[in-house]
Protein backbone atom coordinates (compact mmCIF):
# COMPACT_ATOMS: atom_id res chain seq x y z
CA UNK A 1 0.00 0.00 0.00
CA UNK A 2 0.93 3.68 -1.09
CA UNK A 3 -0.41 5.97 1.70
CA UNK A 4 1.85 8.77 1.98
CA UNK A 5 0.52 11.02 -1.42
CA UNK A 6 -2.72 10.49 1.15
CA UNK A 7 -1.27 11.68 4.17
CA UNK A 8 0.15 14.29 2.45
CA UNK A 9 -3.44 15.58 0.47
CA UNK A 10 -4.66 15.16 3.91
CA UNK A 11 -2.42 17.12 5.76
CA UNK A 12 -2.79 20.13 3.32
CA UNK A 13 -6.61 20.28 2.82
CA UNK A 14 -7.95 19.22 6.16
CA UNK A 15 -5.02 21.34 8.17
CA UNK A 16 -4.75 18.69 10.43
CA UNK A 17 -2.22 18.27 13.43
CA UNK A 18 0.98 16.57 13.23
CA UNK A 19 -0.14 14.37 15.54
CA UNK A 20 -3.52 13.26 13.61
CA UNK A 21 -1.75 12.24 10.74
CA UNK A 22 0.82 9.97 12.95
CA UNK A 23 -2.38 8.32 13.98
CA UNK A 24 -3.61 7.95 10.46
CA UNK A 25 0.10 6.46 9.28
CA UNK A 26 0.11 3.74 12.10
CA UNK A 27 -3.52 2.92 11.22
CA UNK A 28 -2.75 2.10 7.43
CA UNK A 29 0.36 0.64 8.57
CA UNK A 30 -1.98 -2.13 11.26
CA UNK A 31 -4.35 -2.59 8.41
CA UNK A 32 -1.34 -3.60 5.22
CA UNK A 33 0.18 -5.90 8.18
CA UNK A 34 -2.96 -7.56 8.24
CA UNK A 35 -3.36 -7.85 4.59
CA UNK A 36 0.33 -9.53 4.66
CA UNK A 37 -0.73 -11.43 7.66
CA UNK A 38 -3.69 -12.72 5.40
CA UNK A 39 -1.75 -13.08 2.12
CA UNK A 40 -4.09 -10.48 0.80
CA UNK A 41 -1.93 -8.79 -2.32
CA UNK A 42 -3.79 -5.19 -3.03
CA UNK A 43 -6.23 -3.28 -1.53
CA UNK A 44 -8.30 -4.35 -5.11
CA UNK A 45 -8.77 -7.63 -3.25
CA UNK A 46 -10.50 -5.74 -0.07
CA UNK A 47 -13.99 -6.65 0.11
CA UNK A 48 -16.68 -7.09 2.77
CA UNK A 49 -14.74 -10.19 3.88
CA UNK A 50 -11.83 -9.17 4.31
CA UNK A 51 -13.37 -5.84 6.43
CA UNK A 52 -15.19 -8.85 8.31
CA UNK A 53 -12.13 -10.51 9.23
CA UNK A 54 -10.17 -7.29 10.09
CA UNK A 55 -12.90 -6.41 12.57
CA UNK A 56 -12.66 -9.48 14.32
CA UNK A 57 -9.17 -9.79 14.53
CA UNK A 58 -9.04 -6.35 15.89
CA UNK A 59 -11.82 -8.17 18.87
CA UNK A 60 -9.86 -10.73 19.33
CA UNK A 61 -5.88 -9.41 18.99
CA UNK A 62 -4.17 -9.86 22.73
CA UNK A 63 -4.07 -5.89 24.26
CA UNK A 64 -1.15 -6.68 27.06
CA UNK A 65 -0.88 -3.10 27.27
CA UNK A 66 -4.30 -2.42 28.92
CA UNK A 67 -4.48 -5.67 30.38
CA UNK A 68 -7.38 -7.18 27.94
CA UNK A 69 -8.40 -8.90 24.94
CA UNK A 70 -8.79 -6.80 21.90
CA UNK A 71 -9.36 -3.03 21.09
CA UNK A 72 -12.20 -1.12 22.20
CA UNK A 73 -14.85 -0.29 19.91
CA UNK A 74 -13.21 3.48 19.52
CA UNK A 75 -10.38 2.34 17.98
CA UNK A 76 -11.67 0.26 16.02
CA UNK A 77 -14.17 2.80 14.34
CA UNK A 78 -11.04 5.14 14.30
CA UNK A 79 -8.92 2.43 12.52
CA UNK A 80 -11.84 1.66 9.80
CA UNK A 81 -12.53 5.47 9.86
CA UNK A 82 -9.03 6.10 8.34
CA UNK A 83 -8.90 3.11 5.99
CA UNK A 84 -11.94 4.31 4.50
CA UNK A 85 -10.65 7.94 4.04
CA UNK A 86 -7.57 6.11 2.30
CA UNK A 87 -9.96 4.12 0.24
CA UNK A 88 -11.92 7.02 -1.24
CA UNK A 89 -9.07 8.81 -1.75
CA UNK A 90 -7.60 6.27 -4.22
CA UNK A 91 -10.72 5.49 -5.89
CA UNK A 92 -11.09 9.22 -6.74
CA UNK A 93 -7.71 9.62 -7.48
CA UNK A 94 -5.60 7.14 -8.79
CA UNK A 95 -8.46 4.18 -9.35
CA UNK A 96 -12.42 4.85 -10.53
CA UNK A 97 -13.20 1.25 -10.22
CA UNK A 98 -12.48 0.48 -6.85
CA UNK A 99 -15.07 -0.52 -4.35
CA UNK A 100 -14.87 1.11 -0.85
CA UNK A 101 -16.42 -1.92 1.29
CA UNK A 102 -16.08 0.27 4.21
CA UNK A 103 -19.41 2.44 3.20
CA UNK A 104 -21.40 -0.31 4.02
CA UNK A 105 -20.08 -0.53 7.73
CA UNK A 106 -20.35 3.16 8.10
CA UNK A 107 -23.75 2.66 10.65
CA UNK A 108 -22.80 -0.52 12.58
CA UNK A 109 -19.15 1.34 13.30
CA UNK A 110 -19.87 5.28 12.86
CA UNK A 111 -18.42 6.95 15.91
CA UNK A 112 -19.98 7.79 18.90
CA UNK A 113 -19.82 10.81 19.89
CA UNK A 114 -21.48 11.10 23.35
CA UNK A 115 -19.44 12.67 25.93
CA UNK A 116 -18.07 9.67 28.11
CA UNK A 117 -17.13 11.82 31.57
CA UNK A 118 -16.03 9.08 34.38
CA UNK A 119 -17.94 8.74 37.28
CA UNK A 120 -17.12 11.22 40.04
CA UNK A 121 -16.72 8.65 42.55
CA UNK A 122 -14.46 6.44 40.28
CA UNK A 123 -12.75 9.99 39.03
CA UNK A 124 -12.10 10.48 42.72
CA UNK A 125 -10.88 7.47 43.97
CA UNK A 126 -8.71 7.88 40.48
CA UNK A 127 -7.15 11.18 41.58
CA UNK A 128 -6.73 10.70 45.51
CA UNK A 129 -5.46 6.93 44.88
CA UNK A 130 -2.60 8.15 42.82
CA UNK A 131 0.88 7.38 45.00
CA UNK A 132 3.35 9.13 41.99
CA UNK A 133 3.53 12.89 42.16
CA UNK A 134 4.28 13.14 38.50
CA UNK A 135 0.97 10.95 37.90
CA UNK A 136 -1.17 12.40 40.30
CA UNK A 137 -0.42 15.92 38.99
CA UNK A 138 -0.60 14.83 35.72
CA UNK A 139 -3.67 13.22 35.88
CA UNK A 140 -5.29 16.80 37.67
CA UNK A 141 -3.83 18.81 35.15
CA UNK A 142 -5.85 16.87 32.42
CA UNK A 143 -9.02 16.91 34.68
CA UNK A 144 -8.09 20.83 35.65
CA UNK A 145 -7.71 22.31 31.87
CA UNK A 146 -9.64 19.75 29.49
CA UNK A 147 -6.42 19.91 27.12
CA UNK A 148 -6.09 17.17 24.68
CA UNK A 149 -3.16 14.78 25.24
CA UNK A 150 -1.50 15.98 22.00
CA UNK A 151 -1.94 19.39 24.05
CA UNK A 152 -0.32 18.23 27.19
CA UNK A 153 2.67 16.76 25.19
CA UNK A 154 3.37 20.22 24.06
CA UNK A 155 3.97 21.79 27.60
CA UNK A 156 7.27 22.95 29.03
CA UNK A 157 7.84 23.65 32.38
CA UNK A 158 7.35 27.38 31.72
CA UNK A 159 4.44 27.02 29.84
CA UNK A 160 2.16 27.53 33.18
CA UNK A 161 1.92 31.29 34.13
CA UNK A 162 1.12 31.76 37.64
CA UNK A 163 -0.42 35.36 37.99
CA UNK A 164 -2.33 37.11 41.11
CA UNK A 165 -5.87 38.86 40.59
CA UNK A 166 -6.87 41.23 42.86
CA UNK A 167 -10.64 41.17 43.73
CA UNK A 168 -13.30 44.56 43.81
CA UNK A 169 -13.33 44.03 47.38
CA UNK A 170 -9.39 43.56 47.83
CA UNK A 171 -9.75 39.66 47.68
CA UNK A 172 -6.57 38.16 45.84
CA UNK A 173 -6.86 35.08 43.82
CA UNK A 174 -4.03 33.08 42.11
CA UNK A 175 -4.66 32.17 38.42
CA UNK A 176 -2.48 30.14 36.34
CA UNK A 177 -2.57 30.34 32.64
CA UNK A 178 -0.73 29.18 29.93
CA UNK A 179 -1.15 28.48 25.77
CA UNK A 180 -1.26 25.47 23.49
CA UNK A 181 -1.68 24.91 19.77
CA UNK A 182 -4.67 22.84 19.35
CA UNK A 183 -6.46 20.95 16.69
CA UNK A 184 -6.23 23.23 13.16
CA UNK A 185 -2.33 24.85 14.24
CA UNK A 186 -5.12 27.09 16.19
CA UNK A 187 -3.82 28.77 19.46
CA UNK A 188 -5.96 27.87 22.87
CA UNK A 189 -5.63 29.82 26.55
CA UNK A 190 -6.01 27.26 29.61
CA UNK A 191 -6.54 28.35 32.94
CA UNK A 192 -5.19 26.37 35.97
CA UNK A 193 -6.76 26.59 39.21
CA UNK A 194 -5.09 26.98 42.58
CA UNK A 195 -5.67 23.33 43.94
CA UNK A 196 -3.79 22.28 40.94
CA UNK A 197 -1.25 25.01 40.85
CA UNK A 198 -0.29 23.97 44.44
CA UNK A 199 0.32 20.40 42.80
CA UNK A 200 2.27 22.09 40.20
CA UNK A 201 4.84 23.63 43.19
CA UNK A 202 5.31 20.16 44.74
CA UNK A 203 6.11 18.38 41.29
CA UNK A 204 8.41 21.27 40.43
CA UNK A 205 10.23 21.34 43.93
CA UNK A 206 11.64 17.87 43.04
CA UNK A 207 13.09 18.48 39.02
CA UNK A 208 16.84 19.51 39.47
CA UNK A 209 17.19 18.81 36.00
CA UNK A 210 17.16 21.32 33.65
CA UNK A 211 15.11 19.73 30.89
CA UNK A 212 12.41 22.07 29.80
CA UNK A 213 9.42 19.37 29.10
CA UNK A 214 7.08 19.91 31.99
CA UNK A 215 6.72 15.89 32.10
CA UNK A 216 9.52 13.44 31.90
CA UNK A 217 9.68 9.69 31.70
CA UNK A 218 11.38 7.34 33.02
CA UNK A 219 14.34 7.69 31.52
CA UNK A 220 14.09 11.64 32.05
CA UNK A 221 13.26 12.14 28.34
CA UNK A 222 9.86 14.12 27.48
CA UNK A 223 6.88 12.30 28.32
CA UNK A 224 5.09 10.70 24.75
CA UNK A 225 1.56 10.68 24.42
CA UNK A 226 1.26 6.83 24.53
CA UNK A 227 3.30 6.91 28.07
CA UNK A 228 0.63 9.66 29.35
CA UNK A 229 -2.09 6.55 28.04
CA UNK A 230 -0.72 3.81 29.80
CA UNK A 231 0.00 5.90 32.99
CA UNK A 232 -4.01 6.18 33.40
CA UNK A 233 -4.43 2.85 32.37
CA UNK A 234 -1.88 1.59 34.12
CA UNK A 235 -3.24 3.16 37.64
CA UNK A 236 -6.97 2.28 36.41
CA UNK A 237 -6.14 -1.28 36.89
CA UNK A 238 -3.82 -0.84 40.23
CA UNK A 239 -7.08 0.37 41.90
CA UNK A 240 -9.44 -1.61 40.33
CA UNK A 241 -11.12 0.79 38.21
CA UNK A 242 -12.64 0.14 34.35
CA UNK A 243 -10.66 0.97 31.69
CA UNK A 244 -10.40 4.37 30.95
CA UNK A 245 -8.32 6.80 28.03
CA UNK A 246 -6.75 10.22 28.79
CA UNK A 247 -10.02 11.48 26.68
CA UNK A 248 -12.38 10.64 29.25
CA UNK A 249 -10.57 13.07 31.32
CA UNK A 250 -11.49 15.85 28.87
CA UNK A 251 -14.75 14.68 29.16
CA UNK A 252 -14.76 14.59 32.69
CA UNK A 253 -13.67 18.61 32.94
CA UNK A 254 -16.43 19.66 30.27
CA UNK A 255 -19.59 17.90 31.70
CA UNK A 256 -17.87 19.40 35.27
CA UNK A 257 -18.10 22.75 33.71
CA UNK A 258 -21.47 22.15 32.51
CA UNK A 259 -23.06 20.67 35.33
CA UNK A 260 -21.65 24.13 36.73
CA UNK A 261 -23.77 26.45 34.80
CA UNK A 262 -21.23 27.55 32.83
CA UNK A 263 -22.06 29.83 29.32
CA UNK A 264 -21.48 27.04 26.41
CA UNK A 265 -19.74 29.83 24.59
CA UNK A 266 -17.12 29.95 27.19
CA UNK A 267 -17.01 26.32 27.49
CA UNK A 268 -16.45 26.11 23.75
CA UNK A 269 -13.52 28.77 23.89
CA UNK A 270 -11.93 26.26 26.74
CA UNK A 271 -12.52 23.14 24.89
CA UNK A 272 -11.17 24.87 21.47
CA UNK A 273 -13.81 23.50 19.63
CA UNK A 274 -14.91 25.32 16.31
CA UNK A 275 -18.26 24.62 16.65
CA UNK A 276 -20.97 25.04 19.25
CA UNK A 277 -22.58 22.04 18.41
CA UNK A 278 -19.76 20.32 19.50
CA UNK A 279 -19.71 21.85 22.44
CA UNK A 280 -23.72 21.36 23.21
CA UNK A 281 -23.18 17.80 23.54
CA UNK A 282 -21.85 18.48 27.18
CA UNK A 283 -24.89 20.05 28.56
CA UNK A 284 -27.18 16.78 29.33
CA UNK A 285 -27.23 17.72 33.08
CA UNK A 286 -26.96 15.65 35.98
CA UNK A 287 -29.95 15.21 38.05
CA UNK A 288 -28.79 17.38 40.61
CA UNK A 289 -28.23 20.21 38.59
CA UNK A 290 -31.71 19.65 36.51
CA UNK A 291 -33.72 19.32 39.86
CA UNK A 292 -31.68 22.87 41.63
CA UNK A 293 -32.91 24.60 38.41
CA UNK A 294 -36.18 23.43 38.33
CA UNK A 295 -37.20 23.74 41.89
CA UNK A 296 -35.31 27.83 42.07
CA UNK A 297 -37.41 28.41 39.05
CA UNK A 298 -40.45 27.34 40.92
CA UNK A 299 -39.10 29.21 44.20
CA UNK A 300 -39.06 32.36 41.80
CA UNK A 301 -42.27 31.75 40.28
CA UNK A 302 -43.74 31.28 43.54
CA UNK A 303 -42.55 34.43 45.15
CA UNK A 304 -42.64 36.73 42.04
CA UNK A 305 -39.39 37.86 42.45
Amino acid sequence: MEFEAFLSHWQATKNVSPQTIRAYRSDLQFFEAFLQQEGTRGIEQVDHGVINKYIEYMKQMPNPRFGRTGLSDASISRRLASLSSYLEFTRATSNHQLHNPMLDFTRRWSKNDDPKPIEEVDLDRLLSGVTSLRDRFLLTLFVATGLRVSEMYQLNRDSITIEEEVGDIGDVRVLGTGEVIGKGNKKRRFFVDYETLRLYAEYMATRADETPALFLSERKQRMSVRAMEYTLAAWCRKLSLSHANVHRLRHSYATRLANANISSLILKDLMGHTSLSTTQRYFKLHDTTLARGYFSAMEFLRTGS
